[in-house]
């Protein structure tokens, strides 16, 4: 054989060599392996090859991405996944709180408060008479509103309203000198809502009237009646003498006799003025 044809023979067991390795090469592939149908088992369940488990890897991934926090399960390009942003937009809106809830409703407005303030006239009107006979310092004494405290739209204390109060002073008057005096101030005044609020106010003070028209009768009728008496024992020097002596028994019996009693009548008007400010809260 010469050496051409030996030549040839080479080349076309080089080419055949080369034929084949492409050929396996081919048919390895993972696209071929992706596309391979799976080989029974001898079970005759399917026996995943490669490229199924490439994809089921990939089909796992996919799913833990939509549902879960996807942060372990992005992939290595570190591009955002659709499914992770669709499962993570459902999270939010899960725990995002309910249309009308209590967290969105606005607080409740702050309660209305009215100031009575210092110098404010309260006008009352007493229900029952007061004197000096029969009361005493430290007493209660009642009245009622004359009138309405209001606040725009509201009536924070009706016209008629209870006014409590106390006899500061109950003076009868000494025998000497001086008359009787009642001395009052409100102490306490009820609202419309029934509650009852402390109050401090002026004090208003009531005199008898004076006795010295009374007192001079009395010390000319002793003074007229002595001088009868001594008119009669002893001529003029002894109507001198009973005159005055009986001016001295006169007088005497005023000294002795105390002055008209101080009285406020029932349903006298008297008005009071607040001496400090009270603050009112609506309920």
């Amino acid at each position: 054989m010469n050496s051409k044809k030996i030549f040839l023979l080479v080349l076309f067991a080089a080419a055949t060599v080369l034929a084949q390795t492409g050929c396996s090469s081919q048919s390895n592939s993972p696209q071929n392996l992706a596309n391979a149908s799976p080989t029974p088992a001898v079970d005759g369940s399917a026996s995943p090859v490669a490229g199924d488990a490439t994809a089921n890897s990939a089909a796992t991934n996919s799913s833990n991405v939509a549902g879960g926090s996807g942060a372990a399960n992005l992939p290595a390009g570190g591009s955002a996944n659709p499914g992770m942003t669709s499962g993570n937009t459902g999270a939010s809106n899960m725990n995002a709180p309910a249309s009308g809830s209590s967290a969105g409703a606005p607080p409740p407005p702050p309660p209305r408060v009215f100031t009575l303030a210092a110098g404010t006239p309260l006008s009352v009107w007493t229900t029952s008479t007061i004197s000096t006979k029969t009361a005493k310092s430290g007493d209660s004494f009642t009245g009622t509103l004359g009138q309405p405290i209001v606040d725009g739209d509201w009536v924070v204390a009706k016209k008629g309203a209870t006014v409590s109060g106390v006899i500061a002073d109950a003076d009868e008057g000494g025998r000497v000198k001086g008359v009787a005096s009642l001395t009052l101030q409100v102490t306490r005044l009820t609202l419309a809502d029934g509650r009852t609020v402390d109050l401090s106010t002026s004090k208003i003070t009531r005199q008898a009237k004076t006795t010295k028209k009374k007192d001079a009768v009395k010390v000319g009728i002793g003074a007229g009646a002595g001088a009868v008496i001594g008119g009669i024992m002893g001529g003029k020097k002894g109507a001198a003498i009973g005159a005055g002596t009986g001016a001295g028994a006169g007088t005497g019996v005023v000294l002795a006799t105390k002055g008209d009693p101080a009285v406020i009548g029932s349903e006298s008007q008297l008005t009071f003025r607040t001496t400090s400010p009270v603050k009112i809260t609506k309920q």
